[in-house]
């Protein structure tokens, strides 16, 4: 099927397996204009926008010819052309285009986040301070996810702390994070 430039166009489902899976057969210019389809413009007007970017018009003639674009058919937008199909079907790729990618459960809240948001600085300024004894420290802090991770460095930290600058720093660091934690 060729395109005309007043047909809608949007992602096939092999365009939205090979961005969903990262493939390699899509290289970065070329995925980046395919995010951009979302069968809401027609050719014409996806074309403008690919001249814009730099894999520029060609980019979009070999998302077609890759079959990562398709044309979409004028008889799934009119319920009436094809009797047979569902109306709920026939309007599927427009309405529900990323339906088979599953949903990410949320791993914080949003006080946890903001607790973490609060404590790396914290945590970093008082290991970054310690040379070469805190780097495995430095290394934890920065792998840290959370604020529960970061709190569970705080002994080690502070032990560092005491070691390195002594115990008026060590009591410095934790009355600091006393304070974060009490916000």
């Amino acid at each position: 099927m060729t395109m005309q430039p007043g047909d809608k166009i949007q992602k096939s489902a092999a365009g939205r397996t090979a961005l969903a899976g990262r493939s390699v057969d899509l290289p970065g210019p070329l995925r980046t204009l395919l995010l951009l389809v979302y069968g809401d413009k027609t050719a014409a007007e996806y074309s403008q926008m690919a001249s814009q970017l730099p894999v520029g018009r060609d980019g979009l003639a070999r998302l077609v010819e890759m079959g990562f674009i398709e044309v979409v058919d004028a008889g799934a937008l009119a319920p009436s052309a094809s009797p047979s199909m569902p109306l709920a079907r026939a309007a599927q790729p427009l309405s529900a285009p990323m339906a088979d990618v599953s949903t990410l459960q949320a791993t914080h809240t949003s006080d946890e986040a903001e607790l973490q948001k609060l404590l790396y600085p914290e945590f970093v300024r008082a290991v970054s301070n310690l040379g070469l004894r805190g780097v495995l420290l430095v290394l934890k802090v920065e792998r840290a996810m959370s604020a529960q991770e970061l709190l569970a460095l705080r002994e080690k930290v502070e032990s560092a702390i005491a070691k390195s600058k002594g115990e008026p720093a060590r009591q410095e660091f934790s009355q600091r994070v006393n304070f974060l934690l009490s916000q």
